[in-house]
């Protein structure tokens, strides 16, 4: 699936986001635009987990800012071991979602055994 097609289809999971109304990715304007911006660059997309706290821009960012920190950021871990420890926090709060995202991180990783733990 061409990179387009797959962005098109993860933004249309903010169809996802219950009880919160998530600002959408073509009104995005200032802050919530800019975070967006950075969460497609490192993540090349747009995660509901991420933008259900776009109504607060500054809650937003902040959220974003651990999330970024914990994964992407150098740092002694590998982005491999930083991924298990996410997948298995993602268990631990019962989010499939994040589960499968992560579990395809490490599988694109290179590590398909620790994705199915």
């Amino acid at each position: 699936m061409a990179p387009g097609l797959v962005r098109f289809a993860l933004r249309r999971t903010l169809r996802d986001v219950k009880y919160v109304e998530a600002v959408r990715p073509r009104h995005a304007r200032g802050l919530v635009r800019d975070v967006y911006r950075q969460v497609e660059r490192d993540f090349g997309m747009l995660a509901p987990p991420v933008a259900l706290h776009s109504p607060a821009p500054e809650v937003l960012a902040a959220a974003w800012l651990m999330l970024r920190e914990s994964l992407v950021a150098g740092g002694t871990a590998s982005r491999a071991d930083k991924e298990v420890v996410a997948a298995a926090v993602s268990a631990a709060n019962s989010c499939p979602y994040c589960v499968e995202v992560h579990g395809m991180a490490l599988a694109s990783l290179g590590e398909p055994a620790a994705a199915a733990a």
